[in-house]
């Protein structure tokens, strides 16, 4: 910012201007004159008159003079305040940026209709326009969407990521993160107010490797460094298929640690030429670890289980992060494997396997009636397993299963059918000494028939039936 001139600084250099001007009015020499020394006598009133008239244009100089000085200062002036207050703001090719108080840029914006490349692999610029990216800001990929995006690379120098930075990409799976990396915010990777299913790709000695340890993301390792990943030498592809190694996570368990790996293709290629893929090719497997020695004891994966009807490739909605789940399944005191494998259908049925601990073998056994269960919950409080399904949007099923004598049992099943005139029709059928017999059936029917939705009151006279039974509890 300029500095002002002091007063007597100021006096100087007008009364340097008003004697200058004079000076060069009574003395310069101009082509045609002469000196005033030898004018005659009767040009001296002339020569007064002439002398007012310069001392005036002087005057009117050096007023102008002050005028433009103050508006040269102002503008400068101006100029400063607006670069300390108003960031530097701009666009280039796919992205949009502004200025941060370091100098550095930070990304605010992505605009996938711009990428005409390749839009499912997304590179974040480390340099714009000569300036060092520092920063992904807040939910600044996609305006409003970044539909298509699957894969994004943070290029090296990039050190932050912000809050909810991937908040409108909804298909991405893979975030690629540099060494320089040192902050990524609780909520970085979070869609839809909770975490998303996203793998980090990373070196295993980056702070990016311990934030997704510590938050429970999947992590692509290439080279591994740390010992605990050195198993992943001999997991580049799958056990059953050729899909190439994309992420694993590690699960601590009572008894073990688990790792679940997971091989994928996002098949971007294919995509790029004009194929639709709708579902990705994919599979997965769990290695049981011994908590001291970190060797693994048992591979669960597609061969573990009858290949024919049930395996871990293909699955629709799932990742590494809901693969596996622990829980004691068969009451016996031990944990035992649940492995997620995806929604089916418009979403409403769901199914998985289950592989449960027997302590006398030392391993994990799998249990084939779980894998036909639709949406299995675990009852810990009645001890058994209830599984939902339902035959259209007016008939619902609600199935209970034991373990009796060490098998997986389907002991009874419950009914609720919508009839006409609004009607609901309960169906209770059990296995009692070992023969399916109907335990009780009902139709329950809406107290007032006119009513908007009246079946939906039969269906609560229904459900209230069981409120006391203690066998089902809907």
């Amino acid at each position: 910012m300029m500095k002002k001139k002091s007063s007597t600084a100021r006096l100087l250099s007008a009364a340097f201007l008003l004697g200058s001007t004079v000076c060069l009015a009574l003395y310069g020499w101009k082509e045609g004159t002469v000196h005033p020394a030898v004018e005659d006598r009767e040009d001296v009133d002339k020569e007064d008159v002439d002398r007012e008239d310069v001392n005036r244009e002087a005057s009117a100089a050096l007023a102008a003079g002050y005028a433009a000085e103050g508006a040269q200062e102002n503008h400068e002036n101006a100029g400063a305040e607006t670069a300390e207050h108003l960031p530097l703001t701009g666009e280039t090719d796919c992205f949009s940026y502004e200025e941060l108080p370091d100098g550095t840029l930070r990304i605010t914006g992505y605009d996938e209709e711009k990428n005409t490349q390749d839009p499912y692999r997304v590179v974040i610029p480390s340099m714009i326009d000569g300036r060092r990216v520092s920063t992904l800001g807040r939910e600044c990929l996609g305006a409003p969407y970044a539909g298509d995006l699957l894969e994004l690379t943070v290029s090296d120098g990039i050190t932050t990521i912000e809050e909810g930075a991937i908040e409108n990409a909804s298909d991405i799976s893979l975030i690629r993160l540099p060494d320089s990396v040192t902050f990524i915010d609780e909520k970085a990777f979070w869609r839809n107010e909770s975490p998303w299913p996203v793998a980090i790709a990373c070196e295993d000695t980056s702070y990016a490797y311990t934030y997704a340890a510590e938050k429970g993301y999947a992590c692509q390792v290439m080279e591994p460094v740390l010992p605990e990943n050195a198993f992943l030498d001999g997991y580049r592809t799958g056990t059953t298929t050729d899909i190439p190694y994309f992420a694993h996570v590690r699960t601590e368990g009572e008894k073990f640690d688990y790792i679940t790996i997971e091989f994928r293709d996002n098949e971007i290629e294919k995509r790029l030429e004009g194929e639709m893929v709708y579902q990705e090719s994919n599979e997965f497997l769990v290695l049981v670890l011994d908590k001291d020695r970190k060797s693994v004891l048992q591979r669960i994966d597609s061969s573990c289980l009858d290949a024919d009807t049930v395996a871990f490739c293909g699955l629709a909605g799932v990742s590494c992060q809901n693969f596996l789940s622990l829980a004691d399944w068969n009451f016996d005191g031990e944990e035992d494997l649940c492995c997620f494998r995806g929604r089916f259908g418009t979403g409403a049925a769901s199914f998985s396997s289950l592989f449960v601990y027997e302590a006398d073998r030392g391993s994990y056994t799998y249990v084939p009636a779980f894998s036909g269960i639709d949406t299995p919950s675990l009852r810990v409080d009645k001890q058994c397993i209830y599984g939902f399904s339902r035959n259209g949007a007016a008939e619902h099923y609600v199935d209970r299963y034991e373990f009796i004598g060490g098998k997986l049992v389907n002991v009874a099943r419950l009914g609720q059918k919508v009839t006409g005139g609004n009607a609901v029709e309960i169906t209770d059928e059990r296995l009692l000494d070992g023969t399916w017999r109907l335990y009780h059936r009902e139709t329950f029917y809406p107290q007032d028939p006119s009513a908007e939705e009246a079946w939906m009151d039969a269906y609560d006279q229904s459900e209230r039936l069981y409120v006391g039974d203690g066998y089902w509890d809907l």
